[in-house]
Formats: structure tokens, sequence, C-alpha cells
């Protein structure tokens, strides 16, 4: 997902950059540079002197390293940490005027998504007279996005229990094997 101004970066993309992306996202990835006010959100793999961006099947952006700015030094170190996370990063300041250098934030597809279904809603209200749901929709989408939290933060703790319970068993198995 791309929302960009017309003017393009001065940063080329070389053979490097797409050898990278092909071993990444696979043969036949094009390779782009963003474009200035650009937003791009998708999973990212970062290389040495590049962050590849995956915007679409075979689409890809190469940011060059030097003008990202994570929202966080914790952030990054996540990001840094995990596979291909998905990531949102602005070429645009908070007036949404276009920036030289960008900002890396965290970005979850399913709260995009339902914040997408939201906004269709809240447009469909108005269209049937009905001013006041702006403020029942956000708060709805608020209290579910909490709910769905909640329950993978409970996912997650259940799953971590059940892991360290059955390294705990197998701590003890191998002593129980030596006695005689």
């Amino acid at each position: 997902m791309t929302t960009a101004a017309s003017t393009k970066s001065n940063h080329p993309i070389n053979e490097s950059i797409k050898m990278n992306a092909a071993l990444v996202y696979g043969q036949g990835t094009q390779v782009y540079p963003p474009k200035a006010g650009g937003v791009y959100k998708g999973d990212i793999t970062i290389l040495e002197h590049h962050v590849l961006q995956e915007i679409g099947k075979n689409s890809v952006i190469a940011h060059d390293k030097s003008k990202l700015n994570f929202v966080s030094e914790e952030f990054k170190q996540t990001a840094e940490k995990l596979r291909r996370p998905d990531v949102a990063i602005y070429y645009q300041d908070k007036q949404g005027k276009s920036t030289e250098n960008a900002t890396v934030f965290p970005f979850s597809r399913a709260k995009d998504d339902m914040e997408r279904v939201v906004a269709g809603l809240k447009k469909s209200a108005k269209e049937l007279g009905m001013p006041d749901m702006d403020k029942s929709l956000d708060a709805l989408a608020d209290r579910s996005w909490a709910r769905n939290q909640d329950i993978r933060q409970n996912i997650r703790a259940e799953k971590d229990a059940a892991k360290e319970a059955k390294t705990t068993v197998n701590k003890a198995e191998p002593e129980k094997s030596v006695k005689r």
C-alpha cells in the first residue's frame, strides 16, 4: 500500500539491491526507490545499507538506511531481531509535508484493516444521517482492539507457561533414567 507524491527520490537502485530483493522476495521482484512524501506499509528486511520493504506481490521499495529514523530505539532493536517485521515508513512530517528522511513506525495489518472498516462504517453512518456515530465507532474499535490484544497476550502467556512446564519436565526426566 503506497500513498506518494510524484517526485522520486534521488537514490539509485543498483544490482546488489536487486539481487538481495530477488533472494528475499523471489525472482522477478521489482525494486523501486521511495517517492517523496510516500507512505509505505509492509514487511521489511534489513540489509547493511538498505531496508527492503515489500509493498505488494513482487514489488519492493529500497530505502536508504541512513535516511530512516525509527520511532524509538527499542522498536529499532525489536525490528532488527525479527525476521521480517511489518512496519510503516513515512516520508512525511506530522503535518503530512514531504520529508527527505523517513520515520519508521510499528505496523499491524490487523489494526490497519480494522481502521479501514471503521472508516467505512463512519462514512455509511454519515450517509444514513447518523452524525453521532463517529465517537461510538471509535470507542467500539478501541475496545475491540484492546480485547484482541488481551486475548493475544493471554495466549502468549499460556504458550510460555506450557513451554516452561515442558522444559521443567524434560530436565527432570534424565535424572530419573540415571537412577537404577
